[in-house]
């Protein structure tokens, strides 16, 4: 090439020192060696990748490789005549022109600028100088090397773009967000923590934003950010932070360790999210349930994705940590199932068996199994979805709900009539143009409102609101958007399904760099539950406004291993303490009732061991009273290891006499329910006495007959008179069936043979049966075991069930109408079964069949199935009604074969 001649012809050149003499021979053999030098240097230049020169020291071009020529599209001669400078970029001349005058100094150079292709287009490289000296240190000339770094340079700028724009997204989402340096030291806030706080950069930089704190939650606070800087562990800390107008509101705090490939930790990631409408809530529970329930936790969630034709499954962190599997071990679904409880193995393969023939979204519950023996409660969420080859690949979520599980268990142990806990629901995102039109809805929103995109943007997202709430909803928005600030509100939205559910619609305002609005972001979260646990609420504290007059309630805080315990008056007062008096937990045990203190001292260990523990105990006060005593105590934290519990006790002494009184009221109602019966049944009970009454005097008459003839026959009158006996028996058995079952007595447990107290109440209720056109048909299970009960409670249940299917096919006219009763064996129960072909009921009634006063019949009261539940559950059983596959419904109950509590009873009614 033009340029690889132009190289050839070329001459090297040599620098002598004027300082340095030299002889003739070490100036030829300098010569040679600077020749030999140059060659070498020739066939390096052309092989190396990039645009490389050789300069004078006086600046002046002598050797330039092929593709320094090709890039300026032009030859040796006329790079040496040509201004290089006159290709560089205008905005990069002065940085160039400035390493040119340096060359002087002879110091290496590495400058960036961009340089005029042939073609006229511009591209960044990056200049490299080093001088070559001779052994005197004199430069002999430069070598310049021009490296192509256009691709990094858009690369530089595409990521500055992104960076730019993630730093936006970061400041608009209605978060509060930072990051923190791996000592803990706070290096960035987003704008919106610094507006909530008032604060600047500068002021919260460092530990700056402590002043933010509440001084109750400061130590707290920094002690267990500290713990987590030593530990490297995920945090989240609840703390209560200052805004900008002096008030404090709770946040929960969360921080993930992000860390580089050596597994440092190199920055902290945080969120603090604004919990004070949850606190309040819990704060409220707490009050009307005299302190006996902590709260919620929020759940934690990972997500998974498997296809099942590569059976390849793929878990998040968070999934890893759920399961408590090392994030470096593969996952597949032999290591899943190791870790689900194995009796909950056979539904979690049903469920999502069903789930891969169904588009539906689907999801359950179960157990997860520990190595330890730990158990976690788990709920998933998951859909299949289909790739574009039309294979199936599911995406779900499991969620930790172990701590709502613990919860819920708490609560209703404590307390039986609450239902409703408040759930975390997932989130509907959504974005807005400046005029407020809708622009984008995510899919969980879409699926929510059950509508198209299509048809929610611009401003049709409000056919989705509550008529009643559209104005209002409407005009906050209007008003937050001419304030340009964030802004929240409340409305209703309609769920695909027609059930309006009560939303916090939230939105946060994009700004360009002229701080002009270009977009809305908002989020709208579910707040049906906490609006309906409000307004339960406030219902409960007026019902039970009376009630708690009467009510000794108090609270306590506990460090058991300190022995320092922080009391209520109110709890001073049921001890009968003075409220200047140290407690300690021997003063209390010496009070414990002495039959008591063994169940005190276990519940005293279980708490040390840091174990939440609920008690009951008598306690004897310094006058001789004694009191019933019960509570529950919860840890709330550890403090250096030793649990710190939060709990309330009652004085239930007084409630004694309420309990009983409770109990005579349950057993009048029972007594009425069987009464009711008595109408309806009064014309087949007649019908079964009559038949052996009429038989009797039948019977006597022939018998007179028989005696009253010549010879009088003895052997046909004793005869008849035997047919008598027989007669008055059976009167007497169903006169007797008849007192006992609607008799008042109290409740005696004893063995006895369900077969045969079902068998009784069928012939009880055959007449009537039979009236009605009802075909009874029964399969009483051979060898069923004895249960232990009350035979004239469960007589009443079973005489209920049968009389209930009878109601419900009275109607029937287009099919027999036939019942059918079976006994059988269940494992520990057994099992009765009354099902009928009649009406059946709807799922919309199901939960309501039980309820007291609840009746589908026309003159029904609606105690029936609650009485019969009530009795089938002090059996220690259950009671349970199911829609049959085909017309009508089954009702059936199970009782253990011989429970240990009513097989006491019985053996304790024997004795007597």
């Amino acid at each position: 090439m033009r340029g690889a001649d132009n190289m050839a012809q070329s001459k090297p050149i040599s620098k002598r020192s004027s300082k340095t003499r030299k002889t003739k021979n070490e100036s030829q053999r300098l010569e040679e060696a600077l020749c030999a030098s140059e060659l070498n240097a020739r066939m390096i230049v052309n092989g190396i990748p990039g645009l490389v020169a050789r300069v004078s020291p006086a600046g002046e071009v002598e050797v330039v490789n092929r593709p320094l020529l090709e890039y300026f599209g032009k030859d040796m001669e006329e790079i040496r005549k040509w201004q290089i400078t006159d290709a560089i970029y205008p905005d990069d001349l002065p940085l160039a022109l400035e390493t040119f005058e340096k060359l002087p100094t002879g110091d290496p150079f590495d400058v960036e600028h961009r340089l005029r292709r042939f073609d006229g287009v511009y591209r960044w490289f990056q200049s490299r100088g080093l001088p070559l000296r001779d052994q005197e240190g004199q430069i002999l000339n430069w070598y310049v090397l021009l490296t192509d770094i256009e691709d990094r340079k858009k690369a530089e700028e595409a990521l500055q773009s992104n960076e730019s724009n993630l730093g936006r997204i970061i400041n608009t989402i209605p978060t509060l967000a930072w990051s923190a340096r791996p000592d803990g030291t706070a290096e960035f806030f987003n704008q919106r923590w610094l507006d909530y706080t008032g604060l600047t950069s500068k002021q919260a930089e460092g530990w700056g934003w402590k002043v933010s704190i509440h001084p109750n939650d400061l130590d707290r606070m920094v002690n267990y950010w500290q713990t987590a800087m030593t530990t490297g562990e995920p945090v989240e800390i609840e703390g209560r932070l200052r805004r900008f107008n002096g008030a404090y509101r709770w946040f929960l705090n969360r921080a993930e360790p992000f860390r580089d490939e050596r597994g440092e930790i190199v920055r902290w990631y945080g969120t603090s999210t604004d919990i004070e409408d949850r606190k309040q809530a819990e704060e409220q529970l707490r009050r009307s349930e005299a302190f006996l329930a902590e709260g919620q936790r929020l759940s934690r969630t990972g997500t998974y994705s498997w296809r099942p034709d590569t059976n390849e499954i793929t878990w998040s962190k968070e999934l890893y940590r759920i399961f408590e599997v090392d994030p470096d071990t593969p996952v597949s679904m032999e290591l899943t199932l190791t870790r689900i409880h194995p009796d909950d193995i056979p539904s979690v393969l049903e469920v999502e068996a069903r789930g891969q023939k169904s588009p539906d979204d689907y999801e359950h519950s179960f157990r997860v199994l520990l190595p330890d023996g730990r158990i976690k409660f788990v709920h998933v969420m998951a859909r299949a979805t289909r790739d574009h080859d039309g294979r199936p690949e599911f995406f779900g979520a499991a969620q930790d709900i172990t701590q709502r599980r613990i919860a819920e268990q708490a609560l209703e142990a404590s307390e039986r009539n609450l239902n409703t806990i408040i759930n975390t629901i997932p989130t509907l995102a959504w974005s807005a143009r400046p005029d407020g039109s809708a622009e984008f809805l995510n899919q969980h929103y879409l699926d929510y409102v059950g509508l198209p995109l299509e048809k929610l943007q611009g401003w049709g997202w409000t056919v989705a609101v509550h008529p009643d709430d559209v104005n209002a909803l409407s005009g906050a928005w209007q008003s937050i958007m001419a304030a340009g600030k964030p802004g929240e509100t409340e409305a209703r939205l309609r769920r695909f399904d027609g059930e309006f559910r009560w939303f916090l619609f939230r939105t946060n305002p994009m700004r360009d760099d002229s701080g002009q609005i270009v977009k809305w972001y908002g989020t709208n979260t579910d707040i049906h539950d906490r609006k309906r646990a409000e307004a339960e609420v406030k219902e409960s504290y007026l019902r039970l406004a009376e009630a708690q007059q009467l009510s000794k309630t108090g609270s306590f805080i506990t460090d058991l291993v300190a022995d320092d315990h922080n009391w209520s008056e109110e709890t001073f007062r049921i001890f009968e303490f003075d409220p200047g008096t140290k407690v300690t937990v021997e003063m209390i045990r010496n009070r414990i009732h002495p039959e008591d203190v063994p169940s005190f001292d276990s519940m005293i260990a279980r708490a040390m061991a840091g174990k939440d523990v609920d008690f009951s105990f008598r306690f004897v006060t310094s006058r001789g009273v004694v009191k019933h005593i019960r509570g529950m105590a919860r840890v709330i934290e550890h403090i250096v290891g030793r649990p710190l519990f939060i709990g309330a006790l009652q004085d239930v002494t007084d409630s004694k006499v309420a309990e009983e009184a409770l109990n005579r009221a349950r057993s009048e109602l029972a007594h009425v329910s069987r009464v009711t019966t008595l109408n309806a049944l009064t014309a087949s009970i007649a019908h079964e006495i009559n038949q052996p009454l009429s038989g009797i005097v039948t019977n006597a008459n022939t018998c007179v007959w028989l005696l009253s003839t010549d010879p009088p026959d003895i052997a046909g009158a004793r005869e008849t008179a035997q047919l008598m006996i027989r007669d008055g028996n059976r009167a007497s058995d169903v006169v007797e069936r008849l007192r006992t079952l609607y008799g008042k007595k109290e409740s005696r447990p004893e063995s006895m043979d369900l077969n045969e107290a079902t068998r009784e109440v069928i012939s009880l209720s055959l007449s009537d049966l039979q009236r009605n056109r009802v075909i009874v048909h029964h399969e009483l299970a051979d060898n069923l075991p004895l249960i232990t009960g009350d035979k004239i409670q469960l007589q009443q249940v079973i005489l209920n069930l049968i009389r209930n299917a009878s109601d419900a096919m009275s109607k029937i006219d287009d099919r027999p109408r036939e019942l059918f009763v079976a006994t059988e064996r269940d494992e520990d129960n057994v099992r009765l079964h009354v099902k009928d072909v009649g009406v059946g009921f709807s799922t919309q009634v199901a939960d309501k069949l039980f309820e007291a006063f609840y009746t589908t019949k026309e003159h029904g009261m609606g105690i029936g199935l609650n009485v019969s539940r009530s009795i089938i559950e002090a059996h220690h059983g259950r009671l349970w009604a199911t829609a049959n596959d085909g017309p009508g419904a089954t009702f059936s109950f199970a009782i253990p074969c011989r429970p240990e509590r009513l097989a006491g009873a019985d053996a304790r009614a024997k004795s007597d």
